[in-house]
């Protein structure tokens, strides 16, 4: 009887956490600022909403066309489109995707959720430079999924497995975690 009083209250306190988590989320569209979470910690909860808030926005954007240099609606390049996104909840990541690169910390692709950045170089070889970057969007039975401004198609979600994407994949990073 005890175990369940403790997992009830344990999923009382987990429910009233993400509910004051959510009321603390606000969005001043006069000023185009957006305050997430004011907990001194963000929990593990907040990170998963705002993930999938970030991937949601993302997907706005699909059929938007590639443009070199590209930082709005009008066109993206792949930096400027993940910067783009990021900066609508408060994130700013860098102007190209060598600087993005150096944020966050590294995850296993297995391990890869929704919201982290996905890293390709030019080349093959590894000391070919970062030279694209994409959103992981979530994965099924075709592999890891991840949004981006491509040169041929603008804005699509493409899979890992791709034999393009896999010749020239860096890494995964999680940068969701790096801002309070």
């Amino acid at each position: 009887m005890q175990r369940k009083y403790f997992v009830g209250l344990l999923f009382f306190i987990f429910s009233l956490t993400n509910l004051v988590c959510k009321a603390n989320f606000v969005s001043d569209s006069l000023t185009k600022k957006t305050t997430i979470c004011t907990n001194e910690e963000p929990t593990e909860v907040s990170n998963i909403n705002l993930a999938n808030d970030i991937q949601r926005y993302a997907k706005k954007f699909i059929g938007i066309r590639y443009k070199s240099g590209g930082k709005t609606a009008k066109g993206f390049d792949c930096s400027g489109y993940v910067g783009y996104v990021f900066k609508k909840f408060g994130m700013k990541l860098g102007a190209c995707c060598t600087e993005m690169y150096k944020l966050g910390y590294d995850i296993e692709t297995k391990e890869a959720l929704t919201g982290d950045l996905i890293f390709f170089r030019r080349g093959k070889s590894t000391k070919s430079g970062i030279s694209h970057i994409g959103i992981v969007v979530g994965s099924n039975s075709k592999g890891l999924k991840f949004i981006h401004s491509s040169t041929s198609k603008g804005v699509t979600i493409s899979y890992l497995n791709d034999p393009y994407y896999s010749d020239h994949f860096v890494g995964v990073k999680r940068v969701v975690d790096s801002f309070k």
